[in-house]
């Protein structure tokens, strides 16, 4: 029986409604009516789903389809908490659910409750149509990733490291389209960043405000914010050479092909990247993949309007490439500041990688070119950080692959965090057709 995708679609739209208008900002989270929500929904498929708390309130969510067990199981990750939004800023209310100009609007219609939706209307879709599996399908939604999932996939492994006992994973952070030179680019997330928060303090004399003097720290930091760009040096990871090699080898143009390629070269990067036929959002992005950043946040200065202070603070938010140790990382930052600020450190982790040459990356090419014959799908690593890195160094290889068509106007790496986060209902029903397809070839 072949699957009634426009049916599938609508249905996948409806429930992403649905589980906008459960308001789970973290903080608090509070993903357990939701869970509950989604609990209830399986069940009426006679599935049985496992809600695992971690904390009152703080729900995780487990649906298991089982195959025949020859071969080891597929997990589909995702998260049920979202960050906060202002509602005032928005065209529409973020915990409405509201479908205008074809648009699902609501906090979590791209991060991550989309994911979710497409995942569980595939795990039903297979149950209905009674589809063979020679693996276990796991649904995986859990609670805390906007916080670092410290109650969430970080609190599963730990707890119930049963589990991710799988051979692959498909999570969020890949599956939009770039455009280069006009052509999409489909991304398949194989890698990612990590995070470093690091504290630059720059210390200096106190004084009456009326006789100042030039070893104000406010002044000090002024001439460390001219230098603090927040680029580090350029470095080129596996991720990000299988992604611009990748990019290249999809090229109908020659020269932009040799753009691409010379971005992984220091010498040439700057130019050809300032040369390469892409908007600047874009441009901005494929930078960052190749290097460390540091970029200033937060300033911290001062107790009275009336007084000099003694010390002034500027919080940076760093993303760390896979394997970078922190040493090498506090020194890149410290070329280009100097010797003057105290450094303080907290939370640091390294990027993570998985291997790109797999079977999963290969059924998820395929999978597009039988739903967008002509598509290209390349291995990526994303500037930002996902929960795969908890899930590292087990016999598990995950890739963030949620296939979002190019549209107009719609940057979802922004909206993902931004006013107004929204998805096209088309965007969602591509998405539960193509994420079919590479299920049934993982199983074929």
């Amino acid at each position: 029986m072949n699957p009634d995708f426009a049916a599938a679609g609508a249905e996948a739209v409806t429930r992403l409604q649905q589980m906008l208008r459960f308001d789970t900002t973290n903080p608090p989270g509070n993903e357990l009516p939701l869970a509950q929500h989604l609990a209830t929904q399986v069940a009426r498929d006679g599935l049985e789903a496992r809600i695992l708390e971690a904390a009152p309130g703080r729900a995780n969510l487990v649906v298991r389809l089982r195959g025949d067990g020859s071969q080891r199981p597929l997990l589909l990750i995702s998260h049920l908490d979202v960050v906060p939004a202002e509602p005032a800023r928005w065209t529409h209310p973020p915990f409405a659910g509201k479908v205008a100009e074809g648009q699902v609007w609501g906090r979590g219609a791209v991060d991550s409750k989309l994911t979710t939706t497409a995942q569980l209307q595939v795990l039903l879709l297979c149950k209905r149509l009674g589809l063979p599996l020679k693996r276990d399908l796991v649904l995986v939604a859990t609670a805390d990733e906007e916080l670092g999932s410290n109650l969430g996939v970080k609190w599963l492994a730990q707890h119930h490291p049963e589990v991710f006992d799988a051979e692959y994973g498909i999570n969020e952070g890949g599956g939009f389209a770039l455009l280069v030179d006009g052509r999409p680019l489909y991304t398949c997330q194989v890698g990612e960043k990590g995070s470093a928060n690091l504290d630059l303090v720059i210390h200096g004399r106190p004084g009456h405000s009326s006789v100042p003097h030039a070893d104000n720290p406010l002044l000090h930091l002024s001439t460390i914010l001219e230098r603090l760009s927040g680029r580090l040096p350029h470095r080129v990871t596996a991720s990000a050479r299988a992604f611009f090699e990748g990019a290249a080898a999809a090229q109908a143009r020659p020269e932009v092909a040799a753009l691409l390629r010379a971005l992984l070269d220091p010498a040439r990067q700057a130019s050809a990247l300032a040369q390469l036929p892409v908007d600047e959002p874009t441009r901005l992005m494929f930078d960052a993949m190749l290097r460390n950043t540091c970029a200033p946040t937060m300033l911290e200065a001062g107790v009275k309007r009336n007084v000099i202070p003694s010390e002034a603070t500027v919080k940076l938010s760093g993303r760390t490439l896979p394997n970078m140790d922190q040493d090498t990382f506090l020194a890149e930052v410290r070329s280009l500041v100097g010797e003057g600020p105290e450094f303080r450190l907290d939370n640091y982790w390294a990027g993570a990688e998985f291997a790109s040459d797999t079977p999963l990356l290969a059924a998820i090419q395929s999978a597009m070119q039988h739903c967008e014959p002509g598509s290209a799908v390349v291995p990526y690593m994303v500037t930002g950080g996902t929960d795969a890195r908890f899930l590292q160094g087990r016999d598990l290889t995950v890739y963030g692959f949620l296939p979002m068509r190019h549209e107009p106007g719609m940057d979802f790496f922004s909206l993902c965090h931004g006013h107004d986060e929204r998805v096209s209902t088309a965007n969602v029903a591509f998405a539960v057709r193509v994420l079919y397809e590479v299920v049934r070839q993982l199983n074929e």
